[in-house]
């Protein structure tokens, strides 16, 4: 079995491969001052809950954008299953044809991300996540990574709000009711969820135009897909494992069989 995980500034999202299957998936806090024995133990307890015996393990993956972080949960894998992980970075192959002006700068996240998009799509298309931050990354029809685009994330934007402006509270974002909010909640909550959709949409938009294709599908990852594209006005084909099918693919391009 193969264990993948995807390390953000506020989530770690983990899961268990058994050849294709993936077994279970679970989300784990990133914030605070977690020790690597903290971070065993959960991961302990994640696979007991879901029935992975975590001696049969034999390989594990991470991406990680939380570069403090790595080490320690690294060293929770390593407690955990007796193996060291490889991490994502400069050196591992992704079978990734990358054409920006420092590779090396590319997010761990958007990479395996884009890995994962390719093993199961067919290129020109735009990868986005939604996450603490918008990304949207377009691969060619020569499956070539043109670059990327980072913009604030929904969640982001609405906790920057709350910090600049003295009356404003900090809130959690939901489904929008309405278009239009009737109290101060609601209407810091709908302007931050339609805002990011036609942020988005926007930004699609200008990407078939620079691409020069017609059609231009939008495959989507990310913890905030099923807040914000029910608001969209573009159609995007919703994929929650997309990072961890990538890293298992990346494992697999990195290990001898």
């Amino acid at each position: 079995m193969l264990f993948v995980a995807d390390i953000g500034n506020t989530v770690i999202k983990v899961g268990v491969y058994d050849k294709d299957v993936l077994k279970c998936t679970a989300r784990l806090s990133s914030a605070g001052n977690r020790s690597s024995d903290e971070y065993a133990v959960t991961l302990q307890a994640i696979l007991q809950m879901n029935g992975v015996d975590g001696r049969k393990i034999r390989g594990a993956v991470i991406a990680s954008v939380v570069k403090p972080l790595s080490p320690v949960f690294g060293g929770a894998v390593e407690k955990l299953c007796g193996i060291k992980p490889l991490f994502m970075g400069p050196g591992v192959r992704t079978g990734l044809n990358i054409k920006i002006e420092r590779p090396s700068e590319l997010g761990a996240d958007i990479a395996a991300g884009c890995v994962g998009a390719l093993s199961k799509y067919q290129p020109p298309f735009v990868v986005m996540g939604l996450e603490d931050a918008t990304t949207l990354t377009l691969i060619d029809r020569e499956a070539r990574l043109c670059g990327v685009l980072i913009c604030p994330g929904a969640f982001a934007g609405i906790q920057s709000l709350s910090r600049m402006a003295a009356e404003l509270p900090v809130i959690a974002l939901e489904p929008p009711k309405a278009l239009l909010g009737k109290n101060t909640v609601d209407s810091m909550n709908n302007g931050a969820v339609y805002g990011a959709a036609a942020m988005v949409e926007g930004l699609v938009e200008r990407l078939r135009e620079f691409s020069g294709e017609d059609q231009l599908p939008v495959i989507a990852t990310g913890t905030l897909c099923d807040i914000i594209l029910p608001q969209c006005r573009i159609q995007a084909r919703q994929e929650p494992d997309l990072v961890l099918q990538g890293l298992k693919k990346v494992y697999e391009l990195n290990t001898k069989r």
